[in-house]
């Protein structure tokens, strides 16, 4: 790749606020700029802790993959820190800085555009409002543009391939969205139908039958989401209520075991004893006699 970084730094508005961009390798392109897309250059930016690029008033697009280490965003007051396969978007028009993390700084893959279209692009994919994007998988689409980058200068040789692969890269990133809410959906679903069932005996299995998912996606996501098992999650909240019910009924340790679904005492008993640290008639001792209207 051509190594045009130097040109970079020429900024007659003072538009833009550079750190130490020397480990950027860079192509400039040139010709017409009136296309639907013009493609301003593609690089690729290696580890440097000093590096950082600041735009008061950004005259493109900027796309951007991370290949390994960390980074940070500011945009719009708000600072996101990015590692390896995450991407963000930041749109013309706009003020932002990225920088590289001191400890770990970033190797990462880019391209600025200038266009039209891109904006009304994002908007329809619901995209628009969003700038980073997690666990992308784009980095195969990037090494594209890279080799676009390898081949020549000129913006009309290379715009209209480039523009179908910033599409592709925009149709990934709405599909991992989509994936994303739908996996969300799977985790809120399965804690509300838990906590509505309570006092039944509803398995991982009943869950993802329902779903017609498989019970190795429905323990995953749920992990990933509330950072337990939806049995651990079940049987917490089973606990508090028999908690609860020692505390404030007369009713036996059987009846309270039968009334939140365990179909065996003993199993009860053990359980309690195994997340409380003492049996139920234990607890119950160590707690105030409820009333006796109870």
């Amino acid at each position: 790749m051509k190594n045009n970084s130097k040109h970079q730094l020429i900024d007659p508005f003072h538009n833009i606020e550079y750190g130490d961009v020397s480990s950027e390798e860079l192509t400039h392109f040139v010709g017409d700029k009136n296309m639907p897309i013009y493609v301003d250059c593609i690089g690729i930016t290696n580890p440097n802790p000093d590096y950082f690029i600041e735009r008061k008033n950004s005259d493109y697009y900027v796309f951007e993959y991370v290949l390994s280490g960390y980074g940070h965003i500011t945009y719009k007051r708000s600072t996101i820190t990015v590692g390896p396969d995450d991407m963000y978007i930041l749109p013309e028009g706009e003020p932002h800085k990225y920088w590289a993390d001191k400890r770990d700084p970033y190797k990462k893959m880019w391209i600025n555009i200038k266009s039209s279209i891109i904006g009304e692009i994002l908007k329809a994919y619901g995209l628009a409002e969003q700038v980073v994007f997690k666990n992308t998988n784009c980095k195969a689409l990037f090494n594209e543009l890279l080799q676009l980058a390898n081949a020549t200068v000129f913006n009309d040789e290379v715009c209209y391939v480039a523009a179908e692969i910033v599409f592709r890269i925009i149709n990934r990133l709405a599909q991992n969205e989509r994936h994303q809410r739908h996996v969300s959906n799977i985790a809120k679903y399965t804690r509300q139908y838990l906590e509505e069932n309570l006092y039944g005996n509803i398995t991982v299995e009943n869950i993802a039958e329902r779903l017609v998912v498989s019970k190795v996606q429905v323990i995953n996501e749920f992990k990933k989401y509330y950072g337990v098992t939806p049995y651990a999650y079940y049987m917490n909240k089973k606990i508090d209520i028999a908690k609860q019910m020692l505390e404030t009924t007369s009713a036996r340790v059987g009846e309270i075991a039968e009334a939140l679904g365990f179909c065996e005492q003993n199993y009860f008993s053990n359980l309690f004893k195994k997340k409380v640290g003492m049996s139920p008639d234990s607890y119950r001792k160590g707690t105030p006699p409820p009333p006796k209207n109870l």
